[in-house]
């Protein structure tokens, strides 16, 4: 009877791994490539953009320290696209990091073969960062109502919402 309790709490506990980690999503998968001379930003930067220009690409993020980068892709993009996009930048070479049955990391190098890609040519233009679509206030708090300028004002109203909130 303790036998199956403990089975039963395992798959219980095994299932809400999968719902966290995102197994159960059958329209993206997640591919985890080490990147052979990842090694600083001007080369993170032509990564990205490699990466960008992807159709099916949904999202990724870079480990420097260890030349990693985990990206989330739809689940009919191969693998493949993503080291033939990064062999592309010519200074960079992929291999897909994967999981042994003993838990082990494995790198699984990519077959030197061109990779047809779908380019994503219709990306939308960043906004500028030196405009702004907020007016520029001279202070950090704006007065609100038609309470005439004193320093002891907001002191005034702090007071009369303490004594008038507490029962004394």
């Amino acid at each position: 009877m303790a036998d199956s309790d403990s089975f039963n709490e395992m798959n219980s506990r095994r299932r809400k791994a999968q719902f966290f980690l995102g197994t159960t999503n059958k329209r993206a998968k997640t591919v985890v490539l080490h990147i052979d001379g990842l090694d600083d930003t001007s080369r993170r930067n032509l990564c990205e953009e490699a990466l960008l220009k992807i159709k099916g690409v949904i999202s990724f993020t870079f480990q420097m320290a260890v030349q990693r980068c985990v990206v989330r892709i739809r689940s009919d993009l191969k693998a493949e696209a993503l080291a033939s996009a990064i062999a592309s930048t010519k200074v960079m070479k992929a291999q897909q990091v994967v999981k042994s049955e003993s838990g082990e990391e494995m790198l699984v190098p990519f077959q030197d073969m061109a990779v047809e890609v779908e380019e994503n040519t219709e990306l939308p233009d960043y906004l500028p960062e030196d405009e702004s679509p907020t007016k520029e206030q001279d202070k950090a708090v704006s007065r609100v109502g038609s309470h005439p300028e004193g320093g002891a004002s907001w002191l005034s109203t702090a007071a009369n919402f303490l004594s008038r909130s507490f029962y004394w």
